[in-house]
This record gives structure tokens, sequence and C-alpha cells, in this order.
């Protein structure tokens, strides 16, 4: 199931962040990225351009986007 982990306001944010993702190897989809960006005025109306990942990789997501290390990164630095 796909969960909502960020929204943005703008869809060059959304794909920056869904990029991001996708070079750590976690696949993601973008939703409202072509209404928000036909209309920007739209984003906040519509809840701007959501960003959403399988529910199993939302906390590694969140915290790649976040920018902290994930447990096995964490383990190579000890």
């Amino acid at each position: 199931m796909l969960i909502t982990i960020a929204s943005f306001d703008h869809p060059l944010e959304a794909n920056l962040a869904k990029t991001r993702l996708e070079a750590e190897g976690i696949e993601c989809v973008l939703t409202n990225e072509h209404i928000a960006g036909m209309n920007w005025v739209w984003a906040p109306t519509i809840g701007g351009v959501g960003l959403q990942v399988l529910e199993a990789d939302a906390r590694r997501a969140m915290e790649i986007l976040e920018g902290e290390p994930d447990d096995e990164e964490r383990a190579d630095e000890h």
C-alpha cells in the first residue's frame, strides 16, 4: 500500500525529493503533480504535490529526506 510521506507546494521540489529516494532504491510516485504544475495557485488547495512510497519503505524514505543515515550506515561508522 502506498502512503504519502511528504507534500510540496511546487512540482520541482517534489521531483527533487523523488529523485533522491529513487537514487537510494526506493520506488515512489507523485500525486497532483500535473494539477499543481498547470496552476501553482491551486497547489495549497489540493494539498500540494504528494510524495508516496510503499508503507514498508516509509521510515527509511523519511530518514533519507531528513538527511539522517539509516541503520546500516550507522553500523558502518562504528
